[in-house]
C-alpha cells in the first residue's frame, strides 16, 4: 500500500488539515472498521474533527465538536 493523504477543511478554525496515512495506519484502520464510511476522530487545536473515511481512505464527510464526555 502507498501512503495516502487525507485533506479536509475544518469549519471551526477555517484551516485545511492534511494528514499522511501510512501503511501501518491503513492496515489498523481497515482491521478495526466494521462498516463504511467509518469515523476517525482527530484532535485538532481545541476541538475534534470527526472524519468519515471510506475503504479507499476518501473523506465522505466531516463533523467538528468542542465537546468530549469526561
Amino acid at each position: 500500500m502507498a501512503t495516502k493523504k487525507l485533506r479536509f477543511n475544518c469549519y471551526y478554525c477555517k484551516k485545511t488539515i492534511t494528514l499522511d496515512l501510512d501503511d501501518a495506519f491503513q492496515e489498523k484502520f481497515r482491521k478495526n472498521a466494521d462498516y463504511w464510511p467509518y469515523p476517525l476522530i482527530i484532535p485538532h487545536e481545541e476541538h475534534f474533527a470527526i472524519v468519515f473515511l471510506d475503504e479507499d481512505f476518501v473523506e465522505r464527510g466531516v463533523n467538528v465538536t468542542r465537546m468530549i464526555f469526561e
